[in-house]
């Protein structure tokens, strides 16, 4: 199951984020992999209310006036109307994805085709990030009684330090980063970091992950897991020095995939960053992401 809108676009000009992958994604989705339109949700935006649960009214006033001060100016994304539109609706679809993905006669899996915009802080914008709509996603599930745990499991290039700094005081939400190190942002503290070299690929990358991921998943016992799948650790990424190949960044996927499902637990997915000389070579990453979750989505109905 797939949240998705063309309305998540809005104009960047030359901007580095590569907006255009979502629409990208989704084309391909339908046209190569065969998703019939039924498995594609059209998100609502995020009301004021669900985006008080994460954000500041000062800060969301700023936001929605489009407004240049200091708790909007730290972004590094232009604030247009479309733009914060564009950013509220993806807020919408990563709370609906989560509701997705623990419907009990559902498959247990949904991605955003967006999302992930892990730097916004409650009471400023950071990075490309205006809105955490992670942390949203999250704090509806708890509002909304459907879960008392989760885990966010954060495979960006870069720290998910604004999702770090909401839970910080929060038991019953645990924050996995594995990320390189010597990079922006301002590192904030997580349950567990694990902060990389540059230069490390495949191997290391996996072997610590497959080390790491079932002991968290078992000691933490959560009851959703919120993914960040970004394609930026790839070796070919404009921002970043990791060295992860294609493959290698699919055999996270499935790491991710396989040891969530394993215990039972559902995973929504967010698709982060992504910077790759080529736009195609991100889609291609984040394709092969939706592959491996439905390659592991259970029959709905059946548990």
């Amino acid at each position: 199951m797939f949240v998705y809108s063309d309305a998540y676009y809005a104009e960047l000009r030359d901007h580095v984020f590569p907006i255009a992958k979502y629409r990208l994604l989704s084309a391909r989705l339908s046209n190569e992999a065969g998703i019939p339109q039924t498995l594609f949700i059209a998100p609502q935006p995020a009301t004021e209310e669900q985006i008080l649960l994460v954000h500041t009214s000062q800060y969301l006033r700023d936001l929605l006036g489009c407004k240049h001060t200091e708790r909007t100016r730290q972004s590094e994304m232009p604030i247009t109307k479309e733009i914060v539109e564009a950013a509220i609706l993806n807020a919408g679809g990563s709370i609906e994805a989560a509701r997705q993905a623990l419907r009990p006669d559902g498959s247990g899996i949904c991605m955003n085709i967006g999302g992930g915009f892990h730097h916004a802080f409650p009471d400023h914008a950071e990075g490309f990030c205006y809105l955490n709509d992670v942390a949203m996603a999250i704090r509806c599930m708890k509002e909304e009684e459907r879960i008392r745990k989760a885990l966010i499991v954060d495979l960006d290039l870069h720290q998910g330090n604004a999702t770090a700094s909401i839970f910080q005081f929060d038991p019953n939400v645990f924050t996995f980063s594995m990320h390189q190190e010597v990079l922006y942002p301002k590192k904030e503290r997580s349950d567990l970091d694990i902060g990389l070299d540059m230069g490390v690929g495949d191997e290391r990358y996996l072997e610590l992950l497959t080390d790491v991921l079932p002991k968290i998943l078992d000691q933490h016992e959560p009851d959703l897991v919120a993914y960040l799948a970004g394609a930026d650790p790839y070796e070919c990424d404009q921002l970043g020095r990791l060295r992860l190949t294609t493959e290698g960044l699919r055999m996270r996927d499935r790491t991710v995939y396989s040891e969530s499902c394993k215990r039972s637990v559902p995973v929504v997915t967010f698709l982060a960053g992504g910077y790759a000389m080529s736009i195609w070579d991100t889609v291609t990453i984040h394709y092969n992401t939706c592959l491996e979750m439905m390659n592991h989505a259970r029959t709905p109905g059946n548990g």
